[in-house]
């Protein structure tokens, strides 16, 4: 049986390189309406979050074990390094603007 050839653990899409480039873009067009979308999505997860943390208080629970913690940080520095970067554009932009 014929094994497959692996480079030192990469993984596929690691592999694919550009041509992953082509398919996802690093930065997308935003504007006021998709970034407040994007504020109320947030807003309902939090909203939800609330909501667990008041019923652990009713309930008089101390803790619970809940899967997905480490998933839970990196979205939460995702969206850190999102929103400085969305800052970063509309800082750059607005003083583009000003320079014309």
């Amino acid at each position: 049986m014929a094994k497959k050839a692996v480079k030192s653990g990469l993984r596929k899409s690691a592999l694919a390189g550009s041509a992953n480039h082509a398919r996802n873009p690093r930065k997308e067009g935003y504007n006021d309406r998709r970034i407040s979308r994007v504020v109320e999505r947030l807003r309902e997860q939090a909203a939800r979050l609330a909501s667990l943390a008041k019923q652990m208080q009713d309930a008089d629970l101390e803790q619970v074990d809940v899967d997905g913690h480490a998933m839970l940080v990196r979205g939460l520095n995702q969206i850190d390094n999102f929103a400085d970067n969305a800052s970063r554009a509309v800082r750059e932009a607005s003083e583009a603007n000003r320079a014309i």
